[in-house]
């Protein structure tokens, strides 16, 4: 086998690769890259039996082969190796694959290619497409709100919902939810929901140009797996089994006061106060809504106090209430409008963000008993 490549192109599609590749792999292939070569294209594999990714970028071929190698090692070296393009080559029965560029030569230990789990293209019942700017919003405004521990692993996944050509995304932890939803251009003939590892939905979220405003991605689900295919990129995700709970019962139908404030305002202001908030046991900062401002503040015994305030429009009861400082953050990160519209109950009571003139986003947090 003997084949060049552009180093750019490469590391672009180990980036993807390797979020397929096992860490604390069952045996020591799936540990490794799937390395193929043949005429004008290379692909690469990483396949962890949950995420399965295919990509394939331009190569020139002088023999075709292929090898499995180490990912992490093989990527770390991609990475460092000098010049534009690198070479890679092996003798027949050699277990090493040699690679050179811009003057640096690395050997590396492979692996029989005959072993490893190839990905492999599921039935589909199924199928549509997908705006990539339209998926790419879906899970950027929703991925941070999944649960980290895996108590329940149907809350460790995006929840997608289908329904004629609306397609909804939402994520929970219990503590908090972020809902998203768009129109589909190519709805499918029927409706479905499922739920996707969320390590999957990044890798996506990471992938994906966010000025490729007309690609589109298509997607293919069966009852155990889900395949998305766009830019010579396959990947498949088998499914988190498990029922989502209607999460529309955690959604705030009423409120008593209503807040609208500017986002850039209440964003830096939070920032601020939450470099005390860390200090405390729950980066817990409490907002007091009243006097047409909100006072935003964070006190630690053992530091001290930090308090900023901004004006606001406040319609309703005036009201004092705190949250974990990380899960108003990560909401105003992804607010796209210019002000932020606050619906809020009680001290006690869950408070719904949302923008102003758009029905297509909620996110809710649960306070702090603070």
């Amino acid at each position: 086998m003997k084949f060049s490549c552009y180093k750019n192109d490469l590391n672009e599609a180990l980036q993807f690769v390797i979020r397929a590749v096992a860490v604390k792999p069952m045996t020591p292939i799936l540990a490794g890259i799937h390395i193929m070569a043949d005429g004008s294209s290379l692909e690469l594999q990483g396949n962890n039996y949950s995420t399965g990714i295919i990509s394939r970028i331009p190569a020139s071929t002088e023999s075709p082969g292929e090898v499995v190698v180490s990912g992490k090692r093989f990527q770390d070296f991609m990475r460092n190796m000098p010049g534009d393009t690198i070479t890679f080559s092996d003798e027949e029965d050699s277990s090493t694959l040699k690679i050179s560029s811009g003057g640096a030569e690395v050997e590396l230990m492979t692996m029989d290619a005959n072993e490893f789990p190839k990905v492999k293209t599921p039935d589909r019942d199924i199928t549509f497409t997908i705006k990539t700017t339209v998926l790419r919003n879906l899970i950027r405004k929703t991925i941070f709100a999944v649960a980290k521990e895996e108590t329940r692993p149907v809350f460790t996944g995006g929840a997608f919902e289908i329904k004629g050509d609306k397609i909804s995304l939402v994520a929970t932890n219990t503590h908090r939810l972020a809902l998203a939803t768009d129109t589909l251009t190519d709805a499918p003939r029927s409706d479905c929901n499922f739920v996707v590892p969320a390590e999957t939905l990044r890798g996506l979220l990471n992938r994906i140009d966010r000025n490729e405003t007309n690609n589109y991605i298509i997607m293919d689900y069966s009852t155990r797996h889900l395949t998305f295919t766009f830019d010579n990129v396959f990947v498949n995700s088998r499914l988190i089994e498990g029922q989502f709970p209607p999460y529309d019962r955690v959604i705030p139908t009423t409120s008593t006061t209503n807040v609208t404030v500017d986002t850039n305002d209440f964003r830096s202001a939070v920032e601020l106060v939450a470099l005390m908030s860390k200090e405390t046991e729950y980066n817990t900062v409490r907002f007091a809504f009243r006097n047409g401002e909100i006072e935003i503040s964070s006190n630690s015994p053992e530091v001290g106090e930090a308090t900023k305030t901004v004006p606001a429009e406040i319609d309703g009861d005036d009201l004092e209430i705190s949250f974990n400082v990380d899960y108003i953050l990560d909401a105003v990160k992804v607010i796209d409008s210019n002000n932020l519209h606050i619906a809020l109950n009680d001290r006690y009571s869950p408070a719904a963000f949302t923008e102003p003139e758009n029905d297509s986003y909620i996110y809710v947090a649960t306070p702090v008993r603070a």
